[in-house]
């Protein structure tokens, strides 16, 4: 994918001179923060290339504006050849289901759009009943898109023959979607609740995000999330129970402001957590230090020495 511009005010590599907050920390993760993007909306990560996509908010819901994408060396590029309205979820098409292959998937106020590797874009389904405003996407093993519609307050699922059906419902908007190795769905709503048929919460928890890791670095296909009252990334077991694995994820927020505690989890074909934050715009790279212990899966894995 070649990238359309260069996009050097939006990205500072490092800490950045403007943010007075401290760092994440951790007894178990070495964390590096990579990049700093403003205005960020949701984050996808190729699982073949490394390359992240982001979504745009602001400075409204009717205005339009272009994704961007995070090369694995830190740069970032403004992509697709128009602006889109709003476009919040994005989730990358590796396997062409509503694309080309490689393409980006948009969901926004107007509908989902594919910015195919070339940066063209185009609409393959209108806003309407069944669409009307994605705030997360993922892309199922059965080549179907998932996403989270605040608009509808529920998950819903087009399938590749352009198909709508309802998956779920939840109480409040619905903000997050993740489905695990088996195809089971949870989501997270706008008060934070999980909402999932195999997955406990922990009582008192309200989460930012919710991913489901690999094999890779000793993740273990675990269960992860950002708790969003307290800013910390936890580890959720079967029961509910929880390991909490860095904090200080949102300190130097102000968690009055609306979608302040909002954060992202994904994971590069390395092994590597990303969690980014968009009150702050940072993007942190995670792995377990050397030397550390993950409790992850049925016990503890040993960590495995970064490389990059």
């Amino acid at each position: 994918m070649t990238p359309i511009r260069s996009l050097s005010t939006v990205l500072i590599c490092g800490l950045s001179a403007g943010l007075a907050a401290a760092e994440p920390v951790s007894q178990s993760l070495t964390i590096e923060r990579l990049a700093t993007i403003q205005n960020m909306g949701r984050m996808a990560v190729n699982p073949v290339t490394g390359q992240v996509a982001f979504g745009t908010t602001g400075p409204g819901a009717g205005s339009a504006q272009f994704i961007r994408v995070m090369q694995p060396s830190g740069s970032v590029s403004i992509f697709g050849n128009s602006a889109i309205t709003d476009p919040d979820a994005v989730v990358w098409d590796m396997d062409g289901s509503f694309g080309p292959a490689g393409s980006i998937l948009v969901g926004g106020v107007g509908g989902l759009f594919s910015v195919n590797p070339q940066g063209g874009v185009f609409g393959f389904a209108p806003s309407g009943q069944d669409v009307v405003n994605p705030e997360d996407m993922v892309m199922g093993a059965d080549g179907a898109l998932y996403f989270a519609d605040y608009g509808l307050s529920r998950v819903q699922r087009l399938s590749i023959h352009g198909s709508f059906s309802t998956m779920m419902h939840t109480p409040g908007q619905t903000k997050r979607v993740a489905i695990d190795a088996g195809g089971n769905i949870s989501a997270i709503d706008s008060t934070g609740s999980l909402i999932s048929s195999t997955q406990s919460a922990s009582p008192g928890t309200y989460y930012a995000d919710l991913e489901f890791g690999g094999d890779a670095l000793g993740w273990d296909g675990g269960t992860y999330a950002v708790d969003a009252g307290t800013g910390a990334l936890i580890q959720i077991f079967n029961d509910g129970s929880i390991n909490i694995l860095a904090s200080g994820f949102l300190d130097g927020v102000d968690l009055s402001q609306p979608n302040a505690s909002d954060a992202h989890i994904g994971f590069t074909p390395t092994g590597e957590m990303l969690v980014a934050i968009p009150a702050t715009g940072a993007v942190y790279s995670l792995v377990p230090a050397p030397g550390a212990v993950v409790i992850a899966g049925l016990g503890g894995v040993l960590a495995i020495r970064r490389k990059r």
